[in-house]
């Protein structure tokens, strides 16, 4: 093999290592946005449908850095929170009788 073609394998090789620690090292971050948005959908949907309180009061709960960084939707009974432009998201539904759950 020429010389050329052992550098760009080796290139390849770090741009995989970097990608893949990456990768390893945000694993942590991806868990908590999980249980963040799981946590503002479920309280969100609760103080809406259970409190009767408006959705601007709701967001009031939350500290401002988290509401500057979670987008919270609402359609009907379900509550959807989401980061990252939707990449993670979960949703809570409210039903009569039962309040509300986290439905994924």
């Amino acid at each position: 093999m020429s010389r050329k073609r052992w550098i760009w394998i080796g290139v390849l090789v770090a741009a995989l290592v970097v990608i893949g620690a990456g990768a390893w090292a945000s694993r942590g971050q991806v868990a908590y946005a999980n249980i963040a948005t799981g946590y503002a959908a479920k309280m969100t949907c609760s103080c809406l449908h259970v409190s009767g309180r408006p959705l601007e009061s709701c967001l009031a709960d939350f500290p401002e850095d988290a509401r500057n960084n979670i987008t919270i939707s609402e359609n009907g009974d379900v509550v959807r929170a989401s980061v990252l432009f939707g990449a993670i998201s979960s949703e809570a539904k409210y039903e009569q009788e039962f309040g509300c759950s986290i439905v994924n």
